[in-house]
């Protein structure tokens, strides 16, 4: 869906809510931080390794799009943009660390079964399965875990990605490629143990 869409019989659209939080108006930017702060914690989630971590980085996140506000491009949409914001955040911050952690919440998997799931034994490889590609993830660096989540899991486009993480649309093609093929590498080789 468009971000740019008016919005229901009664609510404000996003499009007058952007042009007050132009003005300063603190009331506009809340309206904004309750419609993306989802949409900002689930990507700080899942390229960070704690609830805690991601919750601190979607507050600075946001706060550091309210400082640069000015610099927002309205021909952009503004979802993008904001994402965008909280990636070079996360980013900033897996730079930071000294071990890298996980993208996923261990506790999103371990319940990630859909009611009327088959068997005990179909969940339980299931789950297996998704230890080994939570493990696999982990062991990757910081630009593949970062590309691989703004394309699957922000659903972001190659040029969004390229403007998130300041680089050229055409590579974002082949780290995509790359954090692929070591993905794949990874859980094979953890196979073979």
């Amino acid at each position: 869906m468009d971000d740019r869409a008016h919005g229901t019989a009664g609510e404000e659209s996003l499009e007058a809510v952007l042009e007050r939080a132009a003005l300063g108006d603190r009331e506009a930017f809340a309206r904004l931080w309750k419609r993306f702060a989802g949409d900002l914690l689930r990507l700080c989630r899942r390229m960070l390794d704690s609830d805690a971590e991601a919750e601190d980085a979607r507050s600075e996140s946001f706060l550091r799009a309210w400082q640069a506000f000015a610099s927002y491009d309205r021909a952009r949409p503004f979802r993008t943009w904001l994402l965008s914001v909280a990636a070079h955040h996360c980013v900033d911050r897996l730079r930071r660390r000294a071990g890298e952690g996980r993208i996923f919440d261990s506790a999103e998997l371990d319940g990630a079964l859909p009611s009327g799931a088959p068997g005990p034994l179909s969940a339980a490889l299931l789950q297996e399965q998704s230890g080994r590609l939570q493990d696999a993830l982990a062991a990757q660096p910081a630009r593949f875990r970062a590309v691989l989540a703004l394309r699957y899991f922000a659903e972001m486009r190659y040029a969004e990605i390229a403007a998130a993480l300041g680089i050229a649309p055409e590579q974002v093609g082949v780290l995509l490629f790359r954090a692929k093929a070591r993905l794949r590498a990874t859980l094979a080789q953890e196979l073979r143990r």
